[in-house]
């Protein structure tokens, strides 16, 4: 008998956990349809509220995949570390064209890199 008791007070305390973290965050006012998977509110931290939009993120998710695209077809036998940094560069000169007020920092800028990097398809295929 204890042991449903404590089990329905667990199934309580939880459901009052999520409907706190539900308030929380639509206290701060975040939608978690438009976020691209943490990238918007994390990542883009640095931007100003009015440039944090999902527009903003998609253009700017999108310039990022096609410099890395770009950079791993003309530079396929160089050293990880040395694409990143092409990378980061072209990336940082593209952005810059899309006059944003404030600007993303390198670290972010190399985690969305990685990201795209992880996400083109595998050049080592084995074939028979």
């Amino acid at each position: 008998m204890v042991e449903i008791v404590i089990q329905y007070v667990l199934i309580l305390l939880l459901v009052l956990g999520l409907g706190y973290l539900v308030y929380l965050l639509k206290d701060k006012d975040i939608n978690l349809r438009e976020d691209y998977f943490g990238l918007a509110y994390v990542i883009f931290g640095g931007l100003s509220a009015s440039e944090s939009t999902p527009e903003n993120a998609k253009r700017i998710i999108r310039i990022i995949s096609s410099i890395v695209q770009h950079v791993e077809s003309n530079y396929k036998n160089s050293e990880n570390t040395f694409k990143e940094e092409k990378a980061i560069n072209m990336a940082k000169d593209a952005i810059s064209l899309l006059n944003l007020e404030s600007n993303i920092d390198r670290e972010s800028l190399k985690y969305i890199i990685r990201l795209a990097a992880a996400l083109l398809p595998a050049t080592n295929k084995i074939t028979k």
